[in-house]
């Protein structure tokens, strides 16, 4: 099992008897990822993996599909009956009274509630405490490995390359009179993604003014938006190399159109910037104390910023997210308005810190996105340079 000793201590340290796997047709894919149950497995019955405080996991299946999970139960135990299913987890459980499940109470975090309230009502009626298995799903699925961390590093490379690259190219079309368009953006880069080896799960973000304050716009070719003088464009981009744990880059910037940006947009620019670096600030004194610090804490210094200024409305998202094989990992988020998340930032976690404000009826958006990844007791931005003028293009 992947990182085994690492989640036994960790089970350790939240003073549980153990984390129990439980997936029913694919409901729960941390069980699956966790468990290392392989790609394609053909499963249609309940199964069951307990990973006790110490010693090996035990497993349960049902008896017509024990020879799927061979690879990784071979030793499983087996139930044909719902009344054996409900005795045979007694036994797997062997008097524990305390396990982590993909439960999330009030679903506060519904990035790991996983399992039905049936389920947890059964495991509850054997006499078992339940509590949530988020902190443990972070140190399954969310801390990077060294290699890891270096194919982050290769992704970002490519990434603020890229971007370069899309400003010059739309900086030499626009002064040679050429048309420039959010489709044609996009096409120049993802056609850079490829060369460089590249993978994405999902065109990059081109908007142009009022489009930049939808912050999940996506060029359509149907309605193709030209780019003229005085336009703004947020370019938010992203992707991994094509290896199944290579690790997601995933950036923001924007730029304007002209000699100098207009003081509306300035000014939201400014704001916004602002928010971005109290939220790392935050974070990274706390971690330089020793202090715990929490998803939904980062958000709030990084939004205080905007609220005070009096965009508080404008700013419609969580500020950050977790990173890992996917852009939107299942660890912690920084997050105190979509949910509240009381998770804490821990050793080798990566995540984005993106604040923005948008404002449709003004005609723009604007949203900075950086990458930062706890190494240790210091939190590093993993994305630098950070973008602290508007480009000029």
């Amino acid at each position: 099992m992947y990182r085994l000793s690492e989640i036994q201590s960790a089970i350790r340290a939240e003073r549980l008897d153990g984390w129990l796997l439980y997936d029913f047709k694919g409901l729960n894919p941390i069980a699956l990822r966790v468990a290392g149950v392989p790609a394609g497995t053909f499963l249609s019955r309940r199964w069951a993996c307990f990973i006790p405080a110490a010693g090996g996991p035990r497993w349960l299946a049902h008896a017509i599909e024990a020879s799927g999970l061979a690879a990784v139960a071979p030793a499983a135990a087996t139930y044909v009956s719902w009344a054996e299913w409900r005795e045979r987890l007694a036994d797997l459980l062997g008097g524990a009274g305390r396990v982590a499940m993909e439960v999330s109470p009030g679903c506060a975090i519904p990035y790991v509630s996983r399992v039905d309230a049936g389920m947890v009502e059964l495991i509850r009626s054997l006499g078992v405490e339940v509590v949530t298995s988020a902190d443990l799903v972070q140190v399954a699925e969310a801390v990077w490995s060294a290699e890891q961390l270096a194919s982050h590093r290769r992704a970002v490379a490519v990434l603020l390359a890229a971007k370069d690259a899309t400003f010059a190219h739309v900086r030499e079309r626009l002064a040679a009179g050429d048309r420039v368009t959010e489709c044609g953006i996009q096409d120049f880069m993802m056609a850079r993604f490829a060369a460089a080896g590249l993978e994405v799960d999902h065109p990059p973000i081109v908007a142009v003014n009022g489009h930049a304050a939808d912050p999940h716009f996506a060029p359509r070719r149907a309605a193709d938006t030209p780019m003229r003088r005085g336009d703004l464009l947020l370019l938010d981009l992203w992707g991994r190399e094509p290896t199944p744990d290579a690790i997601v880059g995933d950036i923001t910037w924007v730029g304007y159109a002209g000699p100098a940006v207009p003081p509306a947009i300035q000014h939201v620019f400014e704001l916004v910037r602002q928010a971005r670096d109290a939220a790392v600030a935050f974070a990274a004194g706390r971690l330089a104390a020793g202090q715990p610090v929490y998803g939904y804490e980062v958000d709030d210094a990084c939004r205080a910023v905007i609220a005070v200024a009096g965009f508080g409305p404008h700013f419609i998202h969580r500020t950050g997210h977790s990173i890992g094989t996917a852009g939107h990992g299942n660890g912690v988020n920084l997050d105190n308005l979509e949910t509240q998340d009381r998770r804490r930032l821990i050793a080798g976690v990566g995540f984005s810190v993106e604040p923005g404000i948008y404002l449709p009826d003004e005609g723009f958006g604007v949203r900075l996105e950086i990458d930062c990844y706890v190494n240790g007791t210091e939190l590093e931005v993993t994305t630098l340079p950070l973008q602290d003028e508007m480009v000029l293009l």
